[in-house]
C-alpha cells in the first residue's frame, strides 16, 4: 500500500490564512543593571531612564543611576560575546 503524498512546509504555509498582526502591547522593561522596572515615560522628559547599545546594534534599558555599570556589563558582553549578565527583575 502507497503512503499518500504530504504537504512540505512551505506548501502547508501557502494554504494557511494569513494571521492578523498582533495588536501594539505595552512593553515590559527592566533596567539591565538593578532590574527595576520601567516605564516607557521614564524615557522622556523625565530621563530617569536611558537606552544603551552594544556593539552589536542590540538595545539595553538603564536607570540613570545604574547607567555606568550597565555600560560594564554591555562592554564584557562585546568582548567574551556571551548574554548580557543582567540582573533579575522586580517591580
Amino acid at each position: 500500500m502507497k503512503r499518500e503524498k504530504r504537504l512540505t512546509k512551505r506548501e502547508r504555509k501557502a494554504l494557511a490564512p494569513a494571521r492578523p498582526a498582533a495588536p501594539h502591547q505595552h512593553k515590559h522593561i527592566h533596567c539591565v543593571a538593578c532590574g527595576r522596572h520601567l516605564d516607557e515615560v521614564e524615557f522622556g522628559v523625565q530621563g530617569t531612564a536611558t537606552w544603551l547599545q552594544c556593539l552589536h546594534r542590540s538595545r539595553f534599558a538603564s536607570c540613570v543611576e545604574c547607567a555606568e555599570v550597565s555600560k560594564r556589563l554591555l562592554a564584557e558582553h562585546d568582548r567574551t560575546g556571551q548574554p548580557v549578565q543582567s540582573a533579575q527583575a522586580w517591580h
